[in-house]
C-alpha cells in the first residue's frame, strides 16, 4: 500500500539561509523558506509563479501536484518570525587559574 508523502513548509530567512544565498532585488527568485519531503528537501522559492527548491545554485522545478499540495498548506502557515539568524551571547570572563601544589615532606634521617 502506497501513502501519500508529505510536504513539511517552515517560512522565514533562518529557513532559506540553510540551503541558499541571498539574492539580488532584481532576481526573479522569491526565497520563502524552507521545504521537505522525504530525502528531498531545500529552501522553497518562488520562480515565475510557481514553486520551486533551491540548493546553492541549483533551481529544481515542483510538479503540478506539488505545487498544489504547497499552495495549500502556504495558505495555512504562520506569519514569519522575524528573529536574527545569530545574536551574539554576553561576553563573561572566565575565573583565575588557581594550581596548589602540595609541600613534600621529607623524613629526616634518624
Amino acid at each position: 500500500m502506497k501513502t501519500k508523502s508529505r510536504w513539511s513548509v517552515r517560512l522565514g530567512l533562518p529557513e532559506w539561509a540553510k540551503h541558499t544565498y541571498e539574492r539580488s532585488p532584481e532576481d526573479p527568485l522569491q526565497l520563502l523558506g524552507s521545504a521537505r519531503r522525504g530525502m528531498q528537501n531545500g529552501a522553497l522559492a518562488k520562480l515565475e509563479g510557481k514553486f520551486v527548491l533551491v540548493v546553492g545554485d541549483h533551481v529544481t522545478p515542483l510538479s503540478h501536484a506539488d505545487n498544489k499540495d504547497i499552495a495549500a498548506l502556504m495558505a495555512r502557515a504562520a506569519p514569519v518570525d522575524q528573529t536574527p539568524l545569530f545574536q551574539p551571547a554576553p561576553m563573561r570572563t572566565a575565573p583565575p587559574v588557581v594550581v596548589v601544589i602540595k609541600r613534600r615532606r621529607v623524613p629526616a634521617p634518624h
